[in-house]
């Protein structure tokens, strides 16, 4: 993957997280809060794995 892609799937997860952040505040129940809030930091990390990947690509 070159830079830009790797950069882009950075924004597309931590978008997501955010998306995911925003609906477990919203959650009407404690299962559906539980569960955005599990997606939101799945997501966080996927965008966490690959800002490292970038970093090395740049370094």
């Amino acid at each position: 993957m070159v830079v830009a892609e790797l950069q882009t799937k950075v924004e597309k997860w931590e978008i997501k997280a955010g998306k995911c952040e925003a609906m477990a505040k919203e959650a009407k129940d404690k299962a559906q809060q539980a569960f955005y809030e599990g997606l939101a930091g799945y997501y966080t990390s996927l965008a966490t794995d690959f800002r490292k990947i970038l970093e090395k690509r740049t370094a």
